[in-house]
């Protein structure tokens, strides 16, 4: 029987990692997003804990497209400046990547890891379903799903977000035995919050559903040492501002504002007559300034015109519950939004009271003001498909009754 279940799992491996690299466009972030991660990882200051980058290498990296930005590798130097901007945990993946992975270029060792820790957590979660229907469901679904393989394959932190849903969905399956689990996931938590924070309405979820369902004193414990983690970690520079207001452009709106971040730096140039972008907001006093001037004019806009907003976020809400948004395409993101609300009808239908919420807290942190596009939403895939798996749980086991008597 080990011996089928061994040749059964080598033979998934073998699949998920063919569909990989079908869905393997060399697709990342502009050079000037991801490169200073790159750089920071070979000059990574462990005193400080600080990110320092080299301006001229990240410069020379902006230069390259398609393979040649993955087989790029970064040098150490001392010709360094002060990185301020971005979380700092996807550093130090970068840095256990390239131990691991240490004859491949930066990005590509990157992907690597993300390839491994895919195949590992498709087969965690498919060793806690029990029927073989939910096996099948699940791997195609999600393990060997293309608009999942299209972000396992983008070398970046909205591939991590992935973790904290795992730990959920772990725990929603064994919840009365999780031992103590709830301390092991403070660190891992802490740890992913520090590499993309919107994952932390998921992660307070957790707890509170812990404390009530498993051990009210072990949900508060682990949410203080949560909480104390992440005040004694590396402060966040990054600010919502940005995002909120090129949100706006999600849909039509009476403003001409579209979903796409030169129209924050359009705004801010009209305003001040001075130049922003990619390459420069990372300089303490431009970016203060410009979060300064677009936080004034988002508030402006929701005074002049709070329907829209409320509308925007609806919209956001049910999408995320769905296949999310499609930048430029308004059929399919309003298809997205129709599935959406059939898919919480059918939660709540179905009693998966506890899944309907870790879904929509998944993406809680961010569709208030921005719609769930793919990166973003990348965490609440495996939960809306073990959420859909319930679903059909629920009718066969339904149906089954229904012919039994």
């Amino acid at each position: 029987m080990k011996r089928y279940l061994t040749k059964i799992n080598f033979i998934l491996i073998f699949v998920i990692f063919i569909a990989l690299k079908l869905m393997d466009f060399h697709q990342t972030m502009t050079p000037y997003w991801v490169g200073p991660y790159l750089s920071a990882a070979v000059n990574f200051n462990w005193h400080e804990f600080a990110l320092y980058v080299n301006w001229d290498d990240i410069k020379e990296f902006s230069k390259l497209s398609g393979s040649g930005l993955f087989d790029y590798t970064f040098t150490k130097t001392n010709d360094l400046i002060l990185y301020d901007y971005l979380a700092k945990g996807l550093v130090l993946i970068l840095m256990f990547a390239k131990k691991i992975f240490f004859w491949q270029g930066d990005l590509q060792a990157l992907q690597s890891l993300q390839y491994i820790v895919h195949i590992f957590l498709s087969l965690f979660i498919l060793s806690l379903l029990e029927k073989k229907y939910q096996k099948i469901l699940f791997f195609v679904l999600y393990a060997i799903n293309p608009v999942v393989l299209y972000f396992v394959n983008y070398p970046f932190y909205y591939f991590w977000q992935v973790i904290p849903s795992v730990i959920f969905i772990y725990w929603y399956f064994n919840q009365h035995n999780t031992k103590n689990l709830i301390f092991i996931s403070s660190f891992i938590f802490a740890f992913i919050y520090i590499t993309r924070p919107t994952v932390l309405f998921l992660i307070i979820l957790f707890y509170i559903l812990y404390a009530i369902k498993d051990s009210y004193k072990k949900g508060l414990t682990g949410l203080g040492l949560f909480l104390i983690l992440i005040n004694i970690a590396p402060s966040l520079s990054i600010g919502p501002w940005h995002t909120m207001y090129v949100g706006i452009g999600a849909y039509s709106n009476p403003y001409n504002i579209k979903l796409d971040d030169n129209e924050g730096y359009k705004y801010y140039k009209e305003q001040t007559g001075k130049i922003v972008n990619s390459g420069n907001i990372m300089k303490t006093d431009i970016k203060d300034d410009y979060y300064k001037v677009l936080k004034k004019r988002y508030f402006e806009i929701l005074k002049e015109n709070p329907i829209m907003i409320v509308k925007h976020l609806l919209l956001n809400v049910a999408e995320s519950y769905s296949v999310g948004y499609k930048v430029g395409n308004p059929r399919i993101i309003y298809a997205s939004a129709f599935i959406g609300v059939i898919m919480m009808l059918l939660l709540l239908y179905t009693k998966q009271y506890m899944l309907f919420l870790a879904i929509g807290f998944a993406a809680g942190s961010f569709t208030p003001y921005f719609p769930p596009i793919g990166a973003y939403m990348y965490g609440s895939y495996i939960l809306i498909v073990i959420g859909f798996i319930g679903i059909v749980d629920y009718f066969i086991s339904k149906r089954e009754k229904d012919n039994a008597k």
